[in-house]
């Protein structure tokens, strides 16, 4: 089987270079060549709730979906620390959208597929990382029982635009002190590559996909797994692909 992968897209607003980049990867012949296409979490800089307005302001993206979907094209998603909260929104999707098939569509917290006689870990790549005790206390908040109600029945979209909007300046201006230097991206590769250490002695995944990290990697443990992470996309301009087991970055723009 063949299976396409990417994360960390962060799509701000329509026309951006970020959605060139995720109208450009949906579109890719080879990626449509795949048995899966997984959106492992980030795909939008600000995503929460079931918000109607998502569909005027990411219409290419959502017209894209239509296509993939009528060409009989299986999506799996991963929420996000950036876009989570949106079940609803692609209940409300094939509502709307009544001639696709939305058995075609899979959202949860992370996927596991076995083929090759390998197990395949997909997931955002958050609850696998180690030593971010302060982010984990944030995941736990945004993702309990209360915000999510919050979310989906009671915060309006214009708020959740302005919180956002500053929510990720204030991340941006993180990730730019965190990514100083080359130093402090060895430091993130090496804490993820003891995360997947850590996560393989748990699952026994041979394979696992993650983003999260905004760190490219390839790394082969001596214990018998694989791990990979794209990275930022808009850096890397490119996607995991998977075909019959074996691993590759492939460009998105041919």
């Amino acid at each position: 089987m063949k299976f396409s992968a990417i994360s960390d897209i962060h799509v701000k607003n329509s026309g951006d270079s970020a959605e060139q980049l995720l109208l450009a990867f949906l579109r890719n012949p080879d990626v449509q060549s795949s048995d899966v296409i997984f959106l492992l979490g980030d795909i939008f800089d600000l995503m929460i709730g079931p918000h109607s307005q998502y569909f005027v302001r990411f219409q290419n993206y959502f017209e894209e979906l239509k296509v993939l979907f009528k060409k009989q094209k299986r999506i799996c998603y991963v929420e996000g620390n950036h876009d989570f909260h949106i079940q609803n929104l692609y209940k409300k999707f094939f509502l709307v959208n009544s001639e696709l098939d939305s058995s075609l569509f899979e959202m949860d917290s992370f996927f596991e597929i076995h083929d090759s006689n390998k197990k395949m870990h997909f997931c955002h790549g958050d609850d696998l990382e180690l030593n971010n005790p302060n982010y984990k206390l944030y995941k736990k908040i945004v993702t309990s029982p209360p915000l999510r109600y919050y979310a989906n029945y009671l915060m309006p979209h214009f708020m959740i635009k302005s919180i956002g909007e500053y929510s990720s300046e204030k991340s941006r201006q993180r990730n730019n002190l965190r990514y100083n230097f080359e130093s402090d991206l060895n430091e993130v590769k090496e804490n993820f590559r003891n995360s997947a250490e850590n996560f393989f002695q748990k699952s026994s995944a041979q394979i696992i996909v993650c983003g999260h990290s905004h760190v490219k990697d390839l790394y082969v443990s001596r214990n018998g797994f694989e791990y990979v992470n794209n990275g930022y996309a808009q850096h890397s301009k490119t996607y995991i692909s998977i075909e019959n087991g074996n691993i590759s970055f492939k460009p998105i723009f041919n």
